[in-house]
């Protein structure tokens, strides 16, 4: 699948993907007072909208979003520059499985609802080399809120992401590979719906149409349509729930500690 042809369809839009402006500062502050500074590198950032928060809330962080989409990070430069934040917020055109970057060079790594791309156990083995000793990683992604999921859930989370863990299973990839949990909160709907699916189902109709010929474009827009679907009916049932972000952070350590906070929505 053509990746330009997919990210073209998400341009212009306020997220590429589920997120909120609060769930960003959230995750943020579950970081001691002493860590909240220096260098942020945001991996699949797409356009950014939680760059701008984390800019507005770490006036003492400087922070380079990556995304391998340079129209993402067009509009990135121009909402910095906008919000005035373009002097602390620089953006990198590259690829998260072959990043550009020095090791341990960052204090923080943020990746929301981008390391599903790599896999999470892929990108938490890739990744940490660039984290300086006793650095943060925060990742957001898909993880199952429950072990008996309806059919139609897990038959469509197969195909998108066959190796979708558990929440228990991810909090385990993340100590087996030397992190230590510092916190994990489940993301609301709302955090969906707001910059997210409402943007983009206002825009299905006229991709329909400008992609009418192209069968690859048809069959993204009805797969997007499809996750729509499936989320509007399964997230508010019971141990039902199907697509659900949970943004954790983590330290990278030697040592393997127990959780110190994980919050719910």
């Amino acid at each position: 699948m053509d990746v330009t042809l997919i990210c073209s369809m998400f341009e212009g839009l306020p997220r590429q993907g589920p997120g909120l402006d609060e769930a960003t500062a959230f995750a943020f502050s579950f970081l001691p007072p002493d860590a909240k500074r220096g260098k942020i590198l945001d991996i699949g950032c797409g356009s950014g909208m939680q760059d701008l928060t984390l800019a507005r809330i770490c006036p003492d962080c400087q922070i380079t979003a990556s995304d391998l989409y340079q129209p993402f990070l067009d509009d990135l430069t121009t909402r910095a520059k906008k919000a005035g934040l373009d002097g602390r917020i620089s953006t990198r055109q590259a690829s998260m499985d072959n990043l550009p970057f020095d090791e341990r060079s960052f204090d923080i790594i943020w990746a929301e609802g981008s390391a599903f791309i790599i896999g999470i156990l892929p990108a938490l083995q890739t990744w940490k080399k660039f984290l300086k000793p006793d650095g943060y990683m925060m990742i957001s992604d898909c993880t199952w809120f429950t072990d008996s999921p309806s059919e139609e859930c897990a038959q469509f989370m197969h195909e998108i992401s066959p190796d979708m863990p558990s929440v228990a299973q991810a909090e385990e990839m993340i100590r087996a590979e030397g992190y230590s949990l510092v916190g994990s909160f489940r993301l609301p709907d709302t955090g969906w719906y707001t910059h997210y699916y409402n943007a983009l189902a206002a825009r299905l109709g006229m991709l329909k149409e400008k992609y009418a010929g192209n069968q690859d474009a048809q069959c993204i827009i009805q797969g997007l349509e499809m996750e729509m679907d499936i989320f509007r009916k399964y997230s508010n049932i019971t141990n039902q729930q199907k697509i659900v972000y949970i943004p954790q952070l983590f330290r990278q350590t030697t040592r393997l500690l127990p959780n110190c906070c994980i919050p719910l929505y």
